[in-house]
């Protein structure tokens, strides 16, 4: 194998392995660079979300957000939201897993839909664990050079 054709070919593998092994696109496709940049501000909504940090929560989250929860019910904007963030807290939920073993983008300009899997087990104030485990689509859109967290719609698996 010639020289240049083989670190075209390493680049290319060490490209494909920043890239969770499960993110897949389907349709026009993101740059590896966008799905990295999308997947770190969807886990840090997620975060942000149980640790109550309303902060942290608003920065990456806008104004005009439509969440659909896994638990059913009505629709939520970021107040509604706000507001159940300090319910959670307030039971003492925390994060003791978050993964997302599933991740399928597509891209269609300044907006990113990412269809997910997710599996999250929530620890109590009592150190009681829950596992929930689901699907979820959730929208960004780049917004003044950055991408912002606008949307989800979430299901979970019964048990």
């Amino acid at each position: 194998m010639r020289r240049p054709l083989r670190t075209a070919l390493l680049a290319s593998l060490l490209l494909a392995a920043a890239v969770p092994v499960a993110a897949q696109t389907s349709g026009p496709a993101p740059t590896p660079a966008v799905q990295q940049e999308i997947l770190a501000l969807r886990e840090r909504a997620w975060r942000t979300f149980f640790a109550n940090d309303q902060a942290g929560f608003k920065e990456v989250v806008p104004a005009e957000l439509v969440a659909i929860g896994w638990g059913g019910g009505g629709w939520a904007d970021r107040a509604t939201t706000l507001a159940r963030m300090q319910e959670n807290a307030a039971r003492g939920q925390r994060i003791e897993t978050l993964e997302f073993p599933q991740n399928l983008f597509q891209q269609y300009g300044d907006a990113v839909i990412l269809y997910t899997q997710y599996r999250i087990v929530l620890k109590s104030a009592a150190g009681a664990l829950s596992e929930t485990r689901g699907r979820g689509t959730e929208f960004f859109v780049k917004r003044d050079g950055r991408w912002i967290h606008t949307g989800w719609h979430l299901d979970a698996e019964a048990p």
